[in-house]
Order: C-alpha cells, then sequence, then structure tokens
C-alpha cells in the first residue's frame, strides 16, 4: 500500500495531525529548524551574492535520519511546516535533506489542525514557494550583518560582551525616547470646576453634575488656585437655565477578530501574559488539546501568526447560527460584518478564531490548563462579538447658561455642559463579561459598510485613560453612565449638592511601555511582522538594557540608554524606525516576488558599511570618570566615580598602583526583581530573578504557594549533555568556583565542569559554541577546545571586570556572535542576540553546603534561536 510521509514541526501537532488522517499515512516532527547559519565569520559569503552556508543544528542529526528514513518508505513526502516564511525556509531544508529523485515532494499548510482543515491541507498542496524562502534568507542574513558589526560596535564603544540587534535596537529607542518624554515633562495644573443642579421648579427630578466650558464664549481653562476661587465664588449665586437639549442614538460598534498583535496587547492588559507567553499558550491551542473525545488532540484555534481580519464563509455561517440560537435573532447583523484589513497585512492566513464556535470554553474548562482556558476565551468572546449587532447607546447632552448675580464678576457668562448616557440594547457587548477596553477597537468605525455592524465612530472608551493621563490641559468630557433627567430649553435650574466644586488637577506624563503598548506602537509604525512582535519584546527584556516596573512598564537601565544614545549618534540607518519599517516592507516585496534578495541586501549592505566605518571613529561612549571626596580604604587617596556595563563603582586614583574598587549599588539601575521567559518546572508559571545574600537566583512567580528556586543559567549549553552550566560558588572559606552542568543530579548524570568562566560567544577559530575567560594579570579569551589554541587578550578598563577601553582588539565579525545554543524546537523567528553578557552569575540562594565540586540543582532553561 502507497505509504505518503507528512513532516510538520511540532511533536504534538504530529499527533493531532495523525488522528485526522489514518491508515496510509505517517506523521513526523522537525521539532523547528533542521539547518542555520553556523556562529563562523564564512557562514555568509558578502562578496558572492550574499551566498549562506548553512549546517545541520547540532542535536538534530538524529531527528534528520529519522526523516530520511521515513522518506524512504514513503511514495510521496508533505512538507506541512507551519504556514509562514519560517517555516517554508524548514520546508526547503527538510526536502534539500531527503530529496530523492523518485520522491514527490509537495508543500500543503493548515490553517487549522481540525478534520476540515487537514483535509483541506492534504487535498490542496502546492510548489514550494522560492520567494517566501527568500524573504526568510534574506532577513536570516540582515539580522545576521546587523547583529555582528554592531554589537561589536557597542562592544568596542561601551562595554566587553554587550550586543545589539536590527530590530530590537529599534524597539529599545522607542522605550528610552519614552522615557526622556517622561523625564523631560513639566506638570502644568490645571481646574476642574463643577456645579450640582435639579431643576428649580415642580416636579421634583433627579440631581446632575454640570461641568464648566466656556467663559465669555471662549474655552475656559483654569490654571490656578487663585482664578478657580474667583470663579467658584461667580457660580455660587449665579443663575441657571437651560440652553439647549440634544438627545440622540449612539452606536457601537463591534471590534474584528484578533489579529497577531491585538491578541497581545489584550492579553497583557487583561491577563497580564506577556506577548511570549501569550504565543506559547496560542500554540498550544493551534496544535492540539486532548478534550477525551473524538480520539486524540483537537486543535481549538487557528493559526495564530496572522495581521488579517478575514473570516471564512464557513465561520461566519457557523457563528451567525450560534448567536442567534444563543442569543436571539435580535443580535445577529442583517448581513456578515465585514472588517478591513491594514493596507500593509500579508493577509495570507485568516483571523484568529475558534476552530468551531461550537466548543465553548466553559464546556471544556476542565481539559485546559488556567492560562488556555483564559486564552481560549478571549478568543472565542472576541470572534463572537465580532460578528454580533453594535450596542445602542440613549445618549442626552445639556447646555446650561449662567449668569452671574454678583458685581463685577470674573467673567459676564459661562456656558456648563451634562452628558450622559444609558445602554439600550446590549448588542455585542453581550458576551464581553465585564471587559471595557479592546485593542483595535478604533478601527472598527465602518465595519460593516452595508449595515451589518453600522458605520457610526467607535467611541474613545478604549483609550480614555491613556488620553487623560497624556494630556496637556483638562481631560476631555466624560459621559455619566446614566440617563440625565427630562428638560426643557428654557427652564431654570437651582443649585444643589455638592454645590459648585473646584478640583485641582496635575498634567502626567506619557504612559511609559507596557508589553501590550509597545506590540500597538510596532504594529502602528509597522516594524516587525505577527511572528516577530513577541520575540522583539523577549529581546529587549532578556538583556540589561531596560527593567519592568510594578505594573508591567517598561523603563531603561542607564546601560539601555548610552547604547541607545551612542548607536543614535553614530547615524545608523536601522535606528530609523522609518527606515526599520521600509525595511519590513522590502522584505515582503521579496517574499511577494516583486523584489529579487540580492538587490535588497546589497543596497542595504554598502550603505551600511559606510556609516559603520565612520561610526568606529568615534569616541568612546561612556562617560567621564568623575572625581569625588571618598577616601580609598587602602591607600588613602582619593576615588574616582567611574561608569561600567554593571553600574556605577568607585575606583582609586592610582590605578593600576591600587586597584580598590566599591560598588555603588544604589547608583547601578539595576532591578532587584528581573523577569525572564524561564518557566517553573513544577508548577508552570513565570520564573524571576531576585537577588539574595549568595548571589543572584530564580524564583517561582507563585510564591508562597510554589517555593522553587533554581540556579540562573549562564547561557552556555553543556558540551556533553546539552544541559545548562551554571556558576557553583562554594560556602566553604578559601574554596574555589567553578562551572559545571545542571544535569549534575539528573538521572543521567552529568559530571562536566570548568574551572575558567565559560563565555557564550564562539571562537573564530574552530566554531566551537563557548570560549573561556581566565583570571590574572592578563584577562584572556580562550578556546573551550584545547585542541584549537585560539587566545585574545582582553583589554580591561580601570578596575571594571571585562569592559574594554575605547578601541576593542577582537575581530568584530568573528568574535562577537550569539550566545544562545540550538533550540530543541522552533522559536519565533527574529533576528540574532549577537552576544549575551558575560559576566558570572551567582546560584540560588541557599545552595547546598559542601564542597565546590556539588554543583548546583538541575535547570531546565528556555533558550531562543541566534
Amino acid at each position: 500500500m502507497a505509504k505518503t510521509l507528512v513532516i510538520v514541526e511540532s511533536p504534538a501537532k504530529a499527533k493531532t495531525i495523525k488522528k485526522y488522517l489514518g491508515n496510509g499515512y505517517e506523521v513526523f516532527a522537525s521539532k523547528g529548524h533542521v539547518k542555520d547559519l553556523p556562529k563562523k565569520q564564512n557562514a555568509v559569503d558578502v562578496l558572492n551574492d550574499f551566498a549562506e552556508t548553512y549546517e545541520v543544528i547540532e542535536g538534530k542529526e538524529k531527528v534528520l535520519e529519522e526523516l530520511k528514513s521515513a522518506a524512504k518508505r514513503a511514495d510521496e513526502v508533505l512538507l506541512a511546516t507551519d504556514p509562514d516564511r519560517e517555516g517554508e525556509a524548514i520546508a526547503f531544508h527538510i526536502s534539500e535533506e531527503i530529496k530523492n529523485p523518485r520522491l514527490k515532494v509537495a508543500r500543503v499548510e493548515f490553517h487549522e489542525i481540525t478534520k476540515k482543515g487537514v483535509d483541506h491541507g492534504v487535498h490542496n498542496p502546492r510548489k514550494l514557494d522560492e520567494n517566501l524562502y527568500d524573504a526568510q534568507r534574506a532577513r536570516r542574513v540582515l539580522d545576521r550583518i546587523v547583529g555582528y558589526d554592531v554589537s561589536a560596535l557597542v562592544w568596542s564603544k561601551l562595554a566587553f560582551g554587550l550586543s545589539a540587534g536590527r530590530v530590537q535596537s529599534v524597539a529599545l529607542r522607542l522605550i528610552v525616547d519614552r522615557e526622556r518624554e517622561v523625564e523631560a515633562f513639566v506638570p502644568e495644573e490645571y481646574w476642574n470646576i463643577a456645579v450640582g443642579l435639579t431643576a428649580a421648579s415642580p416636579p421634583q427630578r433627579a440631581s446632575f453634575v454640570g461641568k464648566l466650558a466656556s467663559a465669555d464664549g471662549k474655552k475656559l481653562e483654569v490654571t490656578n488656585g487663585e482664578v478657580a476661587a474667583k470663579v467658584r465664588a461667580d457660580l455660587e449665586t449665579a443663575g441657571y437655565r437651560v440652553a439647549k437639549v440634544a438627545r440622540r442614538e449612539q452606536k457601537r460598534n463591534p471590534p474584528a477578530p484578533y489579529t497577531t498583535s491585538k491578541l497581545q496587547q489584550d492579553a497583557t492588559n487583561y491577563l497580564h501574559f506577556g506577548a511570549k507567553r501569550t504565543m506559547q499558550i496560542a500554540q498550544a491551542l493551534y496544535e492540539g488539546i486532548d478534550l477525551k473525545r473524538d480520539g486524540g488532540p483537537v486543535g481549538l484555534i487557528t493559526y495564530m501568526r496572522t495581521d488579517s481580519t478575514r473570516v471564512s464563509d464557513d465561520a461566519i455561517a457557523e457563528v451567525r447560527g450560534v448567536v442567534a440560537k444563543r442569543w436571539g435573532k435580535e443580535f445577529v447583523p442583517e448581513r456578515p460584518n465585514i472588517y478591513k484589513s491594514k493596507k500593509n497585512a500579508q493577509d495570507a492566513h485568516e483571523a484568529i478564531r475558534p476552530t468551531s464556535v461550537e466548543i465553548h470554553p466553559d464546556s471544556i474548562k476542565k481539559y485546559l490548563k488556567d492560562e488556555q482556558y483564559k486564552l481560549y476565551k478571549l478568543i472565542w468572546n472576541r470572534f463572537v462579538a465580532s460578528q454580533m449587532n453594535p450596542a445602542v447607546y440613549d445618549r442626552t447632552t445639556v447646555e446650561i447658561d449662567v449668569s452671574p448675580t454678583i458685581a463685577a464678576p470674573t467673567y459676564r457668562s459661562y456656558l456648563a455642559r451634562a452628558s450622559g448616557r444609558i445602554l439600550k440594547f446590549a448588542g455585542w457587548l453581550q458576551v464581553t463579561e465585564g471587559q471595557q477596553e479592546f485593542a483595535g477597537e478604533e478601527e472598527s468605525a465602518g465595519a460593516a459598510p452595508d449595515g451589518g455592524g453600522g458605520a457610526a465612530p467607535a467611541p474613545a472608551e478604549a483609550s480614555a485613560a491613556e488620553a487623560e493621563r497624556a494630556a496637556p490641559g483638562p481631560a476631555a468630557e466624560e459621559d455619566s453612565e446614566a440617563l440625565l433627567p427630562d428638560m426643557k430649553e428654557g427652564e431654570a435650574l437651582a443649585v444643589t449638592p455638592p454645590g459648585v466644586v473646584t478640583d485641582q488637577k496635575f498634567t502626567q506624563p506619557p504612559p511609559r511601555y507596557n508589553e501590550g503598548s509597545l506590540v500597538r506602537e510596532l504594529e502602528k509604525r509597522g516594524i516587525g511582522r505577527p511572528s516577530t512582535y513577541a520575540e522583539i519584546i523577549s529581546k529587549v527584556q532578556q538583556r540589561a538594557y531596560v527593567e519592568k516596573r510594578e505594573g508591567g512598564a517598561f523603563q531603561p537601565t542607564l546601560l539601555g540608554k548610552f547604547v541607545v544614545d551612542g548607536l543614535v549618534r553614530s547615524n545608523l540607518d536601522i535606528m530609523d524606525p522609518n527606515f526599520t519599517a521600509q525595511m519590513e516592507e522590502e522584505l515582503d516585496e521579496v517574499g511577494a516576488g516583486t523584489l529579487k534578495r540580492e538587490q535588497l541586501l546589497k543596497r542595504f549592505y554598502k550603505k551600511f558599511r559606510e556609516q559603520l566605518d565612520k561610526s568606529k571613529k568615534l569616541a568612546p561612549w561612556k562617560p567621564e570618570a568623575e572625581k569625588t571626596d571618598i577616601v580609598c580604604d587602602e591607600c588613602g587617596s582619593m576615588m574616582l566615580k567611574k561608569w561600567g556595563k554593571n553600574g556605577w563603582f568607585l575606583s582609586c586614583e592610582r590605578y593600576p598602583k591600587c586597584k580598590a574598587t566599591r560598588d555603588l549599588s544604589d547608583a547601578r539601575g539595576t532591578a532587584a526583581v528581573r523577569e525572564t521567559d524561564i518557566s517553573c518546572d513544577k508548577c508552570g508559571k513565570p520564573m524571576i530573578i531576585k537577588t539574595g545574600r549568595f548571589g543572584d537566583f530564580l524564583s517561582c512567580t507563585g510564591y508562597p504557594t510554589c517555593k522553587n528556586t533554581r540556579p540562573v543559567p549562564l547561557g552556555v549549553a553543556c558540551p556533553s549533555c546539552g544541559g545548562d552550566l551554571i556558576e557553583i560558588r562554594p560556602r566553604k572559606k578559601g574554596g574555589r568556583t567553578f562551572y559545571g552542568c545542571s544535569n549534575w543530579n539528573a538521572e543521567q548524570k552529568c559530571e562536566f565542569k570548568l574551572w575558567q568562566k565559560p563565555v557564550p560567544i564562539p571562537c573564530p577559530q574552530c566554531g566551537a559554541k563557548f570560549v573561556s575567560r581566565t583570571a590574572g594579570k592578563k584577562a584572556m579569551l580562550v578556546c573551550a577546545t584545547k585542541e584549537c589554541g585560539f587566545k585574545q587578550e582582553i583589554v580591561e578598563a580601570e578596575g571594571e571586570d571585562g569592559a574594554v577601553n575605547g578601541s576593542a582588539p577582537l575581530d568584530a565579525a568573528a568574535i562577537v556572535a550569539s550566545a544562545a545554543a540550538a533550540p530543541a524546537v522552533r522559536p519565533e523567528p527574529a533576528e540574532p542576540a549577537p552576544a549575551a553578557r558575560p559576566e558570572a552569575v551567582p546560584p540560588k540562594a541557599g545552595a547546598p553546603q559542601g564542597a565546590a565540586e556539588k554543583p548546583a540543582r538541575a535547570v531546565r532553561a528556555r533558550r531562543t534561536a541566534s
């Protein structure tokens, strides 16, 4: 019997798909990328049309052998990797490895992992798309070139071991620029003035509040207490009369179903999930969850990397039927609501939606993890709401003439205004369960031009809070969530408690970015694409360039500011958000086949090299040393205040004769608690980095329910077993620090250890995964492979561990490389992280007693691709 081999990326997805295909099909998983650019200088041949040299990723040899073996038993191979550029690249690399003249190879796409979605994909094969592959190759080469060379520049100008990337550097600039706005903001005083009013004559009616809007026909802005007191005196004895009453019906349109960026924004704001965590949860929902029926896992949502609001006709028909059955026909629009995608949207996939609206979140809650249930419910609610009628309000606005009666009033006349509304028909709000703000709701104005969703603009509730924080003056008037009492034009009003109220306010600076608002800004500026938002945010956080404040807001560290300022002064195009957005559009053109990959890369590289060469001649970026009145404890000389990548420190002015230093921890600008992308191996919650008496350690955010702690990984894979290397500091006085494998107590015990600190930089001579840093009078980088013999001196800054002075002797293209080990599963596609911070990371607080040879507990750190 003929056999068809189907190759997907994820083992979980393979299991779900196998259920639907049955006999005659074998389903294997590639577990992400199988080939990648090696971390060597000659991986990209710039002079030969940027030709790449791809190599099988270390650890993937066994996977490839399994795929080749399975292909020999098959008559046809269907490459069903994810339906995006990265998936296309994986498909191309697999096809190259299993190439056989007799073997029929085709590409298929599964936009939803359901019986219908799998059957549709299998019965609609296509050829491999070389244009999509070229777009991915172009992005990979751009990121490699920029990551290596710009990281070398940052290293030489600022400090040893720092790094930068093509897109995350722009994201960091946005964070720094916003911080500068916050720092430069000068609060301005303003006063809100309102008065309680009611009808002056029977019948008695409810009271309401009128807000002062203008004086003598001009907008009134009260900026100090003196004027506020004078206006208050005018109003306390003034006469009030209804000037105008306006009543109208107001519609609030439903938002479009989720795109990737909108899902990440709402997940940040309402579920407090980071962008990367959101995509990991969504990936599991897409690949399949075992609902204990139909013989195995079921894909619950469509593909989650999309910028399209398009929805299939079948899905629209299904959801309209569910809405009519569940809430009634009055909630179903006459014609389906149609939403327009943004002009730069690739529109390759549908919007994110449930694969079947019949699967209600509550009906499968017991089969889902709590975070899966919350995200699925968010997606389900949004999709159902998108195909419902608008919410309808009765809105009343009343304008009130105010006539002062005292002699010599501050103003001759005033105008007050009151507005209120009441929900007349819930419409789509019926399914939102208390959610008030919705990412992208403002884009839904005119969502259904044929009458399905109305054409009235969406109200500004979604951004009202942010607008008030950033407003340069008094906040815009807000409707009270109630109808005003019936009033007639010309009717007299009387002051009622609380009477005249004057409320002092101060304008607020623009809010700092959090993950959701940064994704929104990236999307607005055209920086990145659905598949890259999460990785951009992740890269910004992984380095010590930003820290998260309470509430999730990003604040750049001093190090982050220095990096951005230096790169901006270097006049590199990559730091211009508009240039980065233009590059994204050109990559889209390569994917569409309208621009050649080589043409894009040549045009970019020529100007980039010119700018880079000029920037190398600039002065170092770090601040000059400052004199202090602090006396050195060792020699009695004065101390100087200096800056290193770990923050400010004091160094003796007699350096190098006196090497005394002192930490200025209060000025270091490092966070006491730092977030990570590492999940707790006991409860699955995110882990954070805390600092204890023995240094940094990973702690579960579920504390005190979960008290799990682990050492912080150094970012270097164990060459023996692939585990993480960790620093182990002995408690015994005089014991020697060493670096061991985190799998020392695993079932297959690993006893690998080093006495010299591993640095996550590949060797430029032999390509070894890391080099080691020696101690002593002359700090050296040496290859971890003894047979190689590579050595390179590190020129130290005064008193600082690891910083390089103005001119680094290291070869930028060869030395500065990504520290991350090859991933076991495919990560979010993004630019490389050329060099992780090489400083040592202490073990967890309360590490076990004993000799230095006893390493700390196992670490299972998630790794990202370079």
